[in-house]
């Protein structure tokens, strides 16, 4: 269940939101309220995997009081690393185990790749509440989280359905104080339905309509495909992940905002980067964080001589590589970010700086730009194919199809809409002055609401690409 499908906005959401303000006397019927209403939204659409889900809760629940009340701090790091084995054995078997046979075993041990019903399912949002699990007993062993001992809190913590298949990656620590009590207010309630309205549209108009273009062209078979036309899918592409991803976001925010809840940003207009490394300030900035706080540092970050930086950072990035997904693929697109963010520790970084911000920012798109490449096409082999003619060493096409075959009115509106979007233009003193007017700005969010609502009425294509992370 997408948040921009209609059986969530018109039956899900409209429901829980009754059942929320009916219960707004009890902070503990509304987190009841909550709880259940996120299993509901689980099990919609995986049955028994919800099972999984309560687990997690269960184990770090308790493992999180054990840490606490262990007096011995021998025994509270043993415990603490029970509680990461577990999480991330759940991960690794339910992700990983399909790679690891089909395309690791398989290629060095000649091991039979599993046939299509002994393969292992991927749950919805394993990757986003296992981490919840590992940031909870994590801060609870480190003192910078307060162990909570109602299990409800945990759960809905773990489970809120805002964040729970696609994040942002929440830690504890920053909503132990809301789930134990909160306020909701008109301003909450119509900040937060803007923001939804403004992720919703994002997602539907903006990047619905260009993933349908770059979907159609990276599946023409090889002989119809130009240059022109592998750049044009591969904008789309990059416009498409940015605005599906981030329009998730701003969704999960505005429903927690509606109900009181404040999550941090995941994303600051990170086509507007300076660098790789200001990219990853700007590009879902609750998993940059996760990897930093728990990985990067506690390897020693750069603390220990430039080799064993350069050697954590690669660590991080393979990890990112890998937390994407289980493919080649996945792997290659961090490493490839990994070995640029290197380079500009080593001297390319200061070189950047003292250059003008547009030839900055145009080294940076275009290295983020060919990296989504490796993140869009899953057969390794296929790589090779697109970077030629990315850069016009193969040139054969049968001249078939051409960009303009795709760019119809309502898609060049759509890009052109959507590069200018990409940018902090609402910094800008015209866009303030416009939306300075009240009334204009009510009839852009309800406009945008409406024609969110038409298009999804009239269209079957809707998917969102983090569902598989």
């Amino acid at each position: 269940m997408v948040f921009s499908s209609p059986i969530f906005l018109f039956y899900f959401l409209p429901i829980v939101l009754l059942l929320y303000l009916l219960a707004k006397r009890s902070i503990y019927l509304q987190n009841m309220v909550l709880f259940f209403a996120s299993l509901v939204f689980y099990f919609w659409g995986e049955k028994e995997y919800s099972i999984l889900v309560m687990f997690s809760i269960l184990v770090n629940y308790f493992i999180g009081i054990w840490i606490h009340d262990t007096r011995s701090d021998a025994i509270k790091k043993i415990v603490l690393g029970v509680g990461i084995v577990i999480n991330i054995s759940l991960l690794i078997f339910f992700k990983y185990y399909n790679f690891i046979i089909n395309d690791i075993l398989h290629s060095l041990l000649d091991v039979p790749t599993l046939r299509p019903s002994d393969m292992i399912h991927l749950p919805l949002g394993i990757s986003f509440f296992t981490f919840h699990g590992l940031t909870y007993i994590t801060d609870i062993y480190r003192k910078e989280a307060e162990v909570s001992r109602n299990p409800l809190n945990v759960g809905l913590y773990v489970l809120f359905f805002p964040q729970l298949i696609a994040g942002p990656i929440v830690r504890y620590k920053d909503i132990d104080t809301q789930l134990r009590g909160r306020s909701i207010n008109s301003e909450k309630l119509y900040s937060g339905t803007v923001r939804f309205i403004i992720g919703l549209a994002k997602k539907v108009l903006i990047a619905n309509t260009l993933g349908n273009i770059a979907d159609q062209i990276f599946a023409l078979e090889h002989k119809h495909v130009s240059g022109s036309l592998t750049w044009l899918a591969l904008l789309c592409y990059t416009l498409q992940i940015y605005y599906d991803f981030s329009g998730y976001s701003d969704m999960a925010i505005g429903l927690a905002r509606v109900m009181g809840f404040e999550f941090l940003e995941n994303f600051n207009f990170l086509y507007s980067a300076t660098s790789i490394k200001d990219f990853w300030r700007r590009w879902h900035i609750s998993l940059s964080t996760f990897f930093r706080d728990y990985v990067y540092i506690p390897l020693g970050g750069n603390k220990k001589g430039v080799g064993r930086t350069y050697l954590h950072l690669l660590i991080i990035f393979f990890l990112t590589g890998l937390w994407h997904g289980a493919s080649w693929n996945y792997l290659i697109w961090g490493l490839f970010h990994g070995f640029f963010l290197i380079i500009e520790r080593a001297g390319l970084g200061k070189k950047l700086e003292k250059m003008p911000r547009m030839v900055s920012q145009l080294y940076t798109l275009f290295i983020v730009v060919i990296a989504w490449l490796f993140f869009r096409i899953e057969h390794v082999a296929d790589i090779e194919f697109y970077l030629k003619k990315l850069f016009f060493i193969d040139t054969y096409s049968s001249l078939a199809y051409y960009p303009f075959y795709y760019l119809r009115s309502n898609v060049l509106f759509t890009f052109l809409i959507a590069i200018l979007f990409v940018f902090p233009v609402h910094q800008s003193s015209w866009f303030k002055t416009i939306m300075h007017l009240k009334w204009f700005r009510e009839i852009i969010y309800v406009f945008l609401f409406i024609l969110s609502l038409a298009v999804l009425s009239s269209s079957t294509y809707n998917p969102f690409i983090y569902f598989r992370f």
